[in-house]
């Protein structure tokens, strides 16, 4: 069912200071264990080292050559849940396939991985990644105005097209080419309506400093290289879980979803959202292979929750209870989950997981 599109497009200088010790290995419990000794989350404190003038050899005619230990600071202002946060991604390996990209460990933000964009996890040289399982190419060097390409975004067809331009930045307009749908009222109800998306590439940040849509902005603040410390990635992203449906218009509860996850998975990030279209009580249930619940309650207002989940290869099972008129979603992206000690490359696996990939 298409029904995730815009809501994944909402919304994402310190010193260099010394790695910090690696932690001992968490004992494996249901849930998400947080190890005592694991850096407090505070973005403020990430060691993100130098920061970097202009890139005077970056053109817009090809792909930028990314390094390991080269880092964005990203700030999302979201129209989805209001938040105002900023987000440090870091490249922490260069492979022969792309790049892969992660978060500072002290500085891991896992509703990012919802957003879908910017990229996180294996990213292509040509800087094209997977959102729901199929490529996205938010650029296509070279970039020149007027050049198009069409490419897929959260399932939704777009073309993209170069409308402007100016000096070492390209501004990209995606816009849907999918036929209108007598189901497109319902996916408005979600929020999910098509729209176009505009991002500027900077060729000087080897990135897409700014990505706009109608429900939240991200901008590149902060650019640089020489990061030192643990980097969380979040590798192999799939999205195993992704379904929505509306409530009754009297009491009851909306039918029971089995869903099976496989892949050899160590951990994955749900979002659940509750959108009541009328006074009532709301109640969305999921419940892991694990048995632990995860429950998102509203009684007349939006809400979005995001949680964890560990191991979670299995059987799901989402339960909703409506009382009233409400559209519940919820989506899963299970990922392989581990750590890479920069400049040294050390890898390491997180809360107990094995290192998969």
């Amino acid at each position: 069912m298409r029904l995730a599109p815009l809501l994944a497009l909402a919304l994402l200088a310190g010193c260099v200071q010394p790695p910090p010790e690696e932690p001992a290995p968490a004992q494996a419990e249901a849930g998400v264990v947080i190890d005592a000794s694991r850096p407090d989350t505070a973005f403020t404190r990430v060691a993100t080292g130098p920061a970097a003038g202009p890139d005077l050899d970056a053109t817009l005619d090809a792909p930028p050559r990314l390094v390991a230990g080269e880092w964005w600071r990203l700030r999302f202002d979201s129209g989805l849940n209001g938040e105002h946060v900023d987000v440090v991604r870091v490249v922490a390996e260069v492979t022969p396939e792309g790049y892969v990209i992660g978060m500072p460990h002290e500085g891991w933000y896992k509703e990012v991985i919802s957003y879908h964009s910017p990229a996180l996890g294996d990213v292509g040289f040509d800087l094209s990644y997977a959102t729901h399982n199929q490529v996205f190419q938010p650029v296509k060097f070279p970039l020149v105005a007027g050049s198009t390409w069409d490419t897929v975004f959260a399932t939704m067809p777009y073309r993209g097209e170069v409308t402007e331009v100016d000096g070492l930045r390209a501004t990209v307009v995606l816009t849907p080419t999918n036929d209108p749908s007598p189901m497109d009222p319902l996916f408005a109800l979600f929020g999910f309506e098509a729209a176009p998306i505009t991002l500027v590439y900077d060729a000087s940040l080897h990135e897409v400093a700014r990505f706009e849509s109608p429900i939240g902005v991200y901008e590149v603040v902060e650019h640089g290289y020489g990061f030192e410390g643990w980097v969380t990635i979040p590798r192999g992203e799939h999205t195993a879980i992704d379904y929505g449906q509306l409530g009754p218009t009297n009491p009851g509860e909306l039918p029971m979803r089995e869903i099976q996850v496989e892949g050899g998975f160590n951990r994955l990030t749900l979002m659940q959202a509750v959108f009541p279209l009328a006074p009532g009580v709301y109640r969305a249930r999921t419940v892991a292979p694990d048995g632990t619940e995860f429950v998102t309650e509203s009684t007349g207002t939006p809400t979005l929750q995001f949680f964890e989940a560990s191991d979670p290869d299995g059987t799901w099972v989402g339960e909703d209870i409506v009382a009233g008129v409400a559209a519940v979603y919820r989506m899963g992206i299970a990922y392989h989950q581990y750590d890479i000690l920069l400049p040294q490359g050390t890898k390491r696996s997180d809360h107990s997981h094995e290192v998969i990939r």
